[in-house]
């Protein structure tokens, strides 16, 4: 190292006297310096691991045998995030369930399939969950680390942390939404007049190879957003900054997403706030778990879906005048935010149309069951959030951003792990992620 290091003084001397020492020539230097400095460390690491020598060693098979010597200074390379790091010992060997191992792999972290170290696995899982595809994970680790790691050893990697992630977080659901009691008590101080927990929850396609009955092959991936009022600035162009949040996301039924945004609010302060506030569009599943789970809450119908759903049912019933079409959405839309819904719902019940596209919502019925949630007058009196532009953000960002490119399909179960680094991540709590690395 000192030799490396008296190279790198004599390089640098050499293009200050030749007038050529800038940032650039000596990061060059720098960086071939570096490298010769970790090659020689990562020698020193396996020597280390190898020459390790804790007595006698009676390793005792998970099948209750005793297990033999089979191979010695038998050399496995090591992935580290540095590079590889080449460990020799011996090898040992079952008669019985035919499994082998190295002696002390255990104790010296170096077991498992993978051979790759917890640091090493955290920047694949990293990268995987970050960039839109594998391929782009190790496109990406490559060029920063000089490391090669295939896409599909960095999609198993992935998954598997993702894996352990999402059971983790499913057991805590579990537990919360069955003593909801413990979870989530009703403890409101007495003397605190205000604070407000919100929720917004909303659902995207994800592209799947699992086909449904109707042979699509999309499925529902449900996103839960939980902040407080108290962890939001609120800028003068009266836009918002949420400094502390938590999504959460199931690809799959609301009887089981429930159980995850309930636990979300419950670590959100649930029971110990003073009021709760959902807001959502007008699907029936987030309204119908709305009551069960949340009865207590303000619901309110996001307001950016109502008005997209008042100027496409105008563009239908007055498809050859925009003038028309603009003053009806105008009368309604007038309506609805002066807290005028009975007069909305009159002018809407008077352009009734018996048949109506698929993609084109029945508003009349629409606005009637979603009467009690669109009084935004007073919603903005109180000052509540009534559009749910955060999680249409948050399922572009979260959600779509990773897993809904061009030509990808996931594994239902590949598809939930991804989204739940996803979640931590976008969450601020990748020491989650982490936590869970390290402990395996």
């Amino acid at each position: 190292m000192e030799w490396i290091l008296k190279e790198f003084a004599k390089e640098a001397l050499t293009l200050e006297d030749n007038g050529e020492l800038t940032i650039t020539t000596l990061e060059k230097i720098a960086g071939k310096t570096i490298k010769s400095i970790i090659q020689i460390v990562l020698i020193m690491m396996g020597s280390f691991l190898s020459n390790i020598d804790r007595g006698e060693i009676n390793r005792i098979c998970p099948c209750g045998k005793k297990m033999g010597i089979s191979k010695r200074n038998v050399t496995t390379h090591i992935l580290s995030m540095f590079g590889e790091v080449l460990v020799t010992r011996d090898m040992l060997f079952c008669r019985r369930c035919h499994k082998g191992a190295g002696v002390l792999d255990k104790e010296l972290e170096i077991y498992g399939e993978h051979r790759i170290t917890k640091g090493m696995t955290e920047i694949i899982t990293y990268m995987s969950q970050l960039v839109p595809s594998f391929e782009r994970a190790s496109e990406a680790i490559k060029k920063l680390l000089s490391i090669e790691v295939n896409p599909t050893q960095a999609q198993i990697i992935s998954e598997e942390v993702g894996k352990r992630v999402f059971e983790k977080e499913k057991i805590k659901a579990e537990a919360a939404y069955e003593k909801p009691e413990l979870a989530a008590p009703q403890e409101v101080p007495k003397n605190q007049k205000n604070g407000r927990l919100y929720i917004f929850t909303d659902g995207s396609q994800v592209n799947t190879r699992i086909k449904n009955d109707k042979g699509s092959t999309w499925k529902e991936m449900k996103l839960g957003l939980v902040f407080k009022d108290s962890d939001v600035i609120r800028r003068s162009d009266e836009s918002h900054i949420v400094t502390q949040k938590e999504y959460t996301s199931y690809l799959g039924s609301v009887s089981e997403f429930k159980k995850f945004l309930f636990a979300a609010a419950a670590r959100s302060g649930y029971g110990k706030i003073k009021e709760t506030v959902i807001v959502g569009d007008g699907a029936a599943w987030i309204w119908n778990m709305v009551k069960e789970v949340f009865p207590d809450a303000v619901e309110i119908l996001d307001y950016y879906h109502l008005d997209e759903n008042i100027n496409d049912y105008a563009k239908f019933i007055y498809a050859d005048n925009e003038v028309k079409r603009k003053r009806w959405v105008k009368s309604v839309i007038d309506c609805v935010l002066n807290g005028k819904i009975e007069k909305a719902i009159k002018i809407i019940e008077e352009k009734q149309v018996d048949k109506l596209p698929d993609n084109i919502v029945n508003l009349y019925t629409y606005i009637k069951n979603n009467e009690h949630r669109i009084d935004y007058k007073a919603y903005k009196e109180k000052g509540y959030y009534i559009g749910s532009g955060a999680i249409e953000s948050a399922n572009k960002t979260v959600i779509q951003q990773r897993m809904k490119q061009s030509g990808i399909r996931w594994s239902i179960n590949g598809a939930q792990y991804i989204a739940a680094l996803r979640t931590k991540h976008e969450s601020n709590s990748w020491d989650k992620v982490i936590e869970e690395i390290y402990a395996s």
